[in-house]
């Protein structure tokens, strides 16, 4: 027994509707714009057909036509133009559009709709035939006597039949000329403005395919940079570690000799045992983040001839809140750099912490001396300081948060208030 073929209907329905969603065009808005220009062509095209009839329908020059015979013609041929131009406008017109724009990007023939073309521009004239086939007979006969622009039409009408357009041509240039010529501008200005719409609109379509395409790039070199970083970050973790116990191994032998180098020692692990394991996180607690200032602070004084210039304050409890980690460093560094590092006599750096209990903010004051030789560079800034902006950035909002920077001749002084986050709302939200 022979094995019948299994009709592909797949296929067959892709090749009937062709790439149809992909040719969408989106709807035009109905604007007073788009209303203003529709008046003013049907405003146009009523005068025009009045002065046109009002000339045709006369028996002689010099009489005027028939009043009842000029109102039948003027207005059924205003109703006429006027279906016409929107059904074959808006329905034919973008049904053509769209078969060529998708023929002309997949090289593939929507049928259904060159078939809803063709038949619809057949129709019309094979429908418009039959109604002037009508007419004229019925004009001709009745409002005598009949002009000799209806006497000739009605004959070409009468001899070739109601539907004498699909068998001679002579129907077919009468309906062109009486039908469809007065839409042959706004129709060739509607199809202008559609293949308009269409190119501006396959011009954002490319140009949302490039932005899609370069963000897939985007997000590309970004897993790239992240990958880097993470190897990156596992290589220098393991330096800190090692420095980490060279630190307490060092600090059991100096601390049997010498006490005060034992003391720094601890400190400077201190320090060193914060940053690797308790900055980690988005947050950390206050009062971990101020004993590492402390901390600092401290190893600083040991490096100058003159402690007391250096002074280091903190009010208000620091319990139970919770602070970005590293963040104060950075202003605290630029003091010390600045302040005491190029001016060893004459240099001071002064730093107060005060914590508000009651609206759950941290207020900073840092201040040192500015030596003349170093102002252009404190004006400036540094890296340092322009990363801790843009964290400051990254982590409150604007409102929340207040920078100020006052610079004078002998002093640079850092207000910094920024929102602290009680630790137990946080373990709750997190």
């Amino acid at each position: 027994m022979p094995i019948m073929p299994v009709l592909n209907t797949e296929f067959t329905k892709q090749n009937w509707n062709g790439d149809e969603s992909l040719f969408n065009l989106p709807p035009r808005r109905v604007t007073p714009g788009r209303i203003s220009l529709h008046i003013l062509f049907w405003a146009f095209d009523s005068f025009e057909a009045y002065i046109a009839l009002n000339r045709v329908l006369r028996v002689d020059p010099k009489t005027p036509p028939n009043p009842d015979l000029f109102w039948l013609m003027y207005l059924t041929h205003l109703g006429t133009t006027f279906i016409l131009f929107y059904t074959y406008g808006y329905l034919v017109v973008p049904s053509l559009m769209k078969l060529l724009v998708n023929h002309r990007a997949t090289n593939r023939i929507i049928w259904r709709r060159l078939l809803f073309v063709a038949v619809s521009s057949v129709a019309i004239f094979v429908a418009f035939n039959i109604y002037d086939y009508y007419l004229f007979t019925y004009a001709t006969s009745h409002y005598l006597p009949a002009p000799a622009y209806m006497k000739r039409n009605n004959d070409v009408l009468l001899a070739a039949g109601p539907i004498g357009v699909l068998t001679g041509y002579t129907v077919l240039s009468f309906l062109w000329a009486y039908n469809v010529s007065y839409l042959m501008l706004p129709l060739l200005l509607r199809i202008i403005r559609e293949a308009i719409s269409w190119g501006v609109e396959s011009v954002k379509q490319k140009g949302e395919i490039v932005k899609q395409q370069e963000e897939i790039v985007r997000q590309k070199e970004q897993n790239q940079a992240l990958m880097r970083n993470q190897l990156q970050l596992l290589k220098t973790q393991i330096n800190p570690h090692f420095l980490f116990n060279v630190f307490n191994s060092l600090l059991a032998l100096v601390q049997r000799t010498n006490q005060e180098a034992a003391s720094l020692l601890r400190k400077l692990s201190e320090l060193l045992h914060y940053t690797l394991y308790d900055t980690d996180k988005e947050f950390a607690p206050l009062d971990g983040e101020l004993q590492f200032l402390k901390n600092y602070v401290e190893i600083e004084k040991t490096r100058h001839f003159n402690p007391d210039r250096i002074r280091f304050s903190q009010s208000g409890d620091a319990q139970h809140f919770l602070v970005p980690p590293l963040l104060l460093v950075t202003f605290i560094e630029n003091a010390f750099k600045h302040g005491l590092h190029n001016s060893f006599e004459e240099g001071w750096v002064e730093i107060d912490l005060s914590i508000k209990e009651s609206n759950q903010t941290l207020h900073i004051a840092i201040a040192n001396s500015l030596a003349k030789e170093n102002e252009s560079e404190v004006r400036v800034g540094g890296i340092g300081l322009e990363n801790a902006r843009n964290r400051l950035d990254l982590l409150f909002n604007p409102n929340d948060y207040k920078l100020t920077i006052q610079e004078t001749p002998q002093a640079y002084r850092v207000l910094l208030t920024i929102p602290l986050k009680h630790s137990l709302s946080y373990e709750y939200q997190n």
